[in-house]
């Protein structure tokens, strides 16, 4: 990561406070605080994946790993019926069905959206309590908690990875870098999975995508499918990741004039499925 990047980094909001903790509502509550709407704006983009995937590798369910998953908001989107809106009302309104801190009431809320069993979804982030409620509930099967930037994956971790279709990220490209992408496509080379992340600006993608495509992958950038991440937090944050992308010469129309922060799309797959 560059000193600029690393600098707006430091800048940026910091979640880690709400990410970490036995029950997500601190971190639906700061969520909703800014608008956080990504993981709903991508989840149509995903479903469009899911769908080309399934008709290349009809043979079994598919398995998605989402690196950065915490509490399982990505699961929830795929997995369910819900909308973002449904799960920020559900957990931070003080009547929410999922209000409580009883394991059997979010379990329960979860088993009546009827899960999608069609997909296979393994949870990949450093913090351990978030994969762990995530998991408990039943949004994700199997939980990684692991720092890849610092860490290597275990024997076990590795063979929880294998046999993966889809690899995708909604926000932690800034945070995970290259290292932590190549060790978990290491880990999947094997079935040749496509990998589809959003990157919040100003974070680039190209150390990741020039990574990816040693694999053999090929990377394009969908301009046409950025989308909203959140509003910014402060004036800041805000001249922080607008001078960043002006460094980078970067577009930065849509963060000027509407307050919101985007996410660049990126789609990697492997040359033989000409994606």
């Amino acid at each position: 990561m560059s000193g600029s990047e690393s600098g707006v980094r430091a800048a940026k909001h910091d979640f880690s406070p709400t990410y970490d903790q036995p029950w997500p509502h601190a971190y639906y509550k700061a969520h909703l605080a800014l608008d956080y709407m990504i993981c709903d704006r991508t989840r149509p983009v995903f479903e469009n994946i899911i769908a080309r995937l399934r008709r290349q590798r009809p043979h079994r369910p598919l398995k998605i790993v989402d690196i950065g998953a915490s509490y399982g908001l990505n699961a929830a989107l795929l997995r369910t019926p819900l909308t973002l809106d449904d799960l920020y009302a559900a957990y931070t309104l003080a009547d929410g069905p999922l209000a409580s801190q009883r394991l059997e009431d979010h379990q329960a809320f979860f088993t009546r959206q009827k899960l999608r069993e069609d997909l296979e979804i393994v949870g990949l982030d450093p913090s351990g309590q978030a994969l762990r409620y995530a998991r408990d509930v039943g949004l994700i099967g199997t939980a990684i908690a692991a720092n890849l930037e610092t860490e290597q994956l275990s024997l076990e971790d590795r063979e929880a990875l294998r046999d993966a279709d889809l690899i995708i990220s909604t926000g932690c490209v800034g945070y995970a870098t290259a290292q932590t992408f190549q060790r978990v496509y290491e880990a999947t080379a094997a079935t040749r999975p496509w990998v589809a992340s959003f990157a919040m600006h100003p974070f680039g993608y190209g150390e990741i995508a020039a990574m990816l495509a040693e694999f053999g992958l090929v990377t394009i950038e969908s301009a046409h499918l950025r989308q909203r991440q959140r509003w910014f937090s402060t004036e800041h944050e805000r001249a922080s990741i607008l001078a960043l992308m002006a460094e980078q010469g970067m577009d930065d129309r849509l963060e000027r004039t509407t307050g919101y922060i985007y996410a660049a799309f990126h789609l990697s797959t492997p040359r033989e499925d000409g994606a």
